[in-house]
């Protein structure tokens, strides 16, 4: 039987610190060895299997007030005897910055508020759902860099199967939102328009990750990495691995398709990524083109990046010209009529 604990105890104060060495190229003697490649993750995962219990399941951890996180999201913390702790985290758009933007954040804060005397950071698993419904959403597992005393960085991202996080755990995985979810009060529905947009109308990018490909946007060290490699996919990093001008045009073709057929909003998403399963695209195809089309990871942008600044830089280092970004629409209510109001 599972032991519930509806709420996360408040983080203790935390004034002993440590002493980190950074982890070069995954590997200290005091971490495990930090997966580089989806194989790896598989091996990782293999290596931490155990049969788990779940002993924390809070539907909004936010931290506290000495370690707040930027949102909300439900916390599931699975432990046994001699086993790493599993953190799976899952969020609905409603609750803040996303798990992917904020992943160092929330992965740091359940560290310090539930696990703060481990040397190891809880295993943390992640699921970003589109909404309530949403059946589709991956898993995924975050891998980090530890750079001091309970602060983690450079997340890499590893898609999971449910099986494989079944395996893990040692049980079914409840990977929804929880029946104890209350979502806060509805504001005015808004639904997302796709457009199609050049890359130079959008702001620019300021990569807060991936420092070594992405060391900043004036800086000699950019200038040096992109002279020195064509404007093709590279093995770098995720973001670049991408071939983004491909992906860009499949996205920009399956977007008028739909405006043709008369979608729009919320309807888009779903068709785009059914044709482009039946057209044959790979799996990392395919999830390249959920980040695009999905509410929750599209690339957004106004007068400064909501989501999508690090694909974006990637696709000016490949030489993309345009790509498919979403921004959001409250649809007006309709003025009544003279007889309406008589």
């Amino acid at each position: 039987m599972l032991e519930m604990v509806p709420r996360a105890s408040p983080c203790r104060n935390q004034s002993r610190t440590r002493s980190w060495q950074p982890i070069i190229g995954g590997v200290t003697s005091e971490m495990t060895p930090h997966p580089t490649t989806d194989a790896a993750a598989a091996r990782f995962l293999a290596a931490h299997a155990a049969p788990r219990m779940r002993t924390v399941d809070d539907h909004m951890f936010s931290g506290s007030e000495q370690y707040p996180t930027p949102g909300a999201f439900r916390l599931q913390l699975f432990t046994a005897a001699g086993a790493r702790p599993v953190a799976l985290a899952v969020q609905t758009m409603e609750n803040g910055p996303s798990l992917v933007n904020g992943a160092e954040k929330y992965a740091s804060a359940v560290w310090r508020c539930h696990r703060p005397h481990e040397v190891e950071p809880p295993l943390w698993i992640q699921r970003q759902l589109d909404d309530l419904d949403d059946e589709t959403a991956p898993f995924q597992l975050v891998t980090f860099e530890v750079a001091s005393d309970h602060r983690l960085t450079e997340p890499r991202w590893h898609r999971l199967t449910d099986v494989q996080v079944e395996q893990l755990l040692g049980q079914k995985v409840d990977g929804g939102r929880g029946d104890g979810y209350q979502p806060p009060a509805a504001d005015p529905e808004e639904v997302p328009v796709y457009e199609i947009t050049p890359l130079a109308a959008l702001p620019q990018p300021r990569p807060f990750r991936q420092p070594d490909c992405m060391p900043g946007t004036e800086s000699w060290r950019r200038m040096l990495f992109w002279r020195t490699h064509p404007a093709r996919p590279t093995p770098c990093c995720w973001y670049h691995q991408q071939d983004w001008t491909r992906l860009s045009d499949t996205a920009i073709a399956l977007v008028e398709d739909a405006h043709r057929d008369g979608l729009t909003g919320h309807d888009i998403a779903p068709r785009a990524l059914d044709k482009a399963k039946a057209a044959g695209l790979s799996a990392s195809d395919i999830y390249a083109l959920h980040t695009l089309f999905s509410p929750a990871l599209g690339i957004c942008a106004t007068s400064s990046f909501t989501n999508g600044q690090h694909r974006v830089q990637a696709m000016r280092d490949q030489g993309v010209s345009s790509t498919v970004t979403v921004s959001w629409h409250t649809p007006e209510t309709p003025t009544p009529s003279a007889s309406q109001l008589a």
